[in-house]
């Protein structure tokens, strides 16, 4: 059975949390296709997790679904692109009900392999190794179509003018474009969002 390799070990993390909470909690988010990778996580990948933990970042999750749902429903044909994906499963808890979507996750290499080994390919799905701040994914995207960017748990390893540099590339690259991502605390959204406007 082929086991997730390669990776860091902290890729696990978001994994970890939705299959804890899809046990524990299944009431309130499940995801199924976590379930199903738990057999690829290699010994320990749950080290470290706590139930706090698992559930606040499921409810990231919960809400991000919400929010590529609704940006879906008010567009006939999109894009929804993940951005340093790991091993997100969204295409999986959202794919049959949001059929006019075009999927696709980025990341570096090692992750794109890791994960086309146990996920392999599917209809509308497209997987893109490479540094999602070089933008070179960008050419493999249909720009005229409404694309929603998915950025979760990643910008808070990078500096504020690194992410703002980044968000205007985006929306140069794609003129009708959304992003949602998530922020330590308000303070460091404002800060971003205020930083861009005036920018713009």
């Amino acid at each position: 059975m082929e086991k997730f390799e390669g990776v860091a070990n902290t890729l696990f993390v978001p994994l970890v949390a939705r299959i804890a909470v899809s046990k524990q909690f299944p009431e309130y988010f499940y995801d199924k296709k976590a379930l199903d990778l738990e057999k690829h996580l290699p010994e320990g990948a749950d080290k470290g997790s706590s139930e706090y933990t698992n559930l606040a970042s499921c409810a990231r999750y919960y809400n991000m679904d919400k929010m590529v749902a609704e940006f879906a429903k008010k567009n006939k044909e999109c894009n929804v692109v993940y951005l340093g994906a790991g091993l997100e499963t969204a295409y999986d808890r959202l794919c049959e009900t949001l059929i006019n979507v075009k999927w696709y996750e980025i990341d570096l290499p090692d992750v794109i392999e890791a994960r086309q080994k146990v996920f392999g390919t599917r209809p509308s799905e497209s997987a893109i190794p490479g540094d999602m701040f070089r933008l070179d994914w960008a050419d493999y995207i249909d720009e005229t179509s409404p694309t929603l960017f998915v950025v979760s748990g990643v910008f808070q390893y990078y500096h504020e003018n690194r992410i703002i540099e980044f968000i205007q590339a985006c929306g140069k690259a794609f003129p009708n474009s959304e992003m949602i991502f998530d922020a330590r605390n308000t303070s460091v959204f404002l800060r971003i969002f205020r930083t861009i406007c005036l920018k713009i």
